[in-house]
């Protein structure tokens, strides 16, 4: 059974890991190359250590007056990342099952 499951690991979950790892570093790249992110977090900073709570005012202002491009490209990262914890979440569960199975077997 562990063989079943290290071949089926092996040829649908490692290569959707690995797409999604490339989509994510392009996505970084290009937006490293876009914002200065040094600034971006020092500003971020300032906002939440006077109010935690101005923070999150602070991003979506940001947000909404970026260039589209930039925009698409968060909204990128956002989704293959969130894409990329989906996939780490389900290979974990099938894991556990199969090896909560083979310890029922036994």
């Amino acid at each position: 059974m562990n063989s079943v499951f290290r071949s089926w690991f092996l040829r649908s979950v490692v290569p959707l890991f690995i797409v999604e790892i490339i989509i994510i570093v392009i996505a970084v790249y290009f937006f490293a190359n876009l914002i200065f992110v040094g600034k971006v977090v020092d500003n971020a900073l300032i906002a939440a250590l006077g109010n935690p709570f101005k923070l999150i005012g602070y991003l979506w202002q940001s947000f909404l007056r970026t260039s589209a491009a930039i925009q698409v490209i968060i909204v990128a990262l956002a989704v293959s990342a969130g894409l990329l914890l989906r996939d780490v979440n389900r290979g974990l569960i099938s894991y556990l099952i199969i090896k909560k199975n083979e310890i029922l077997e036994k």
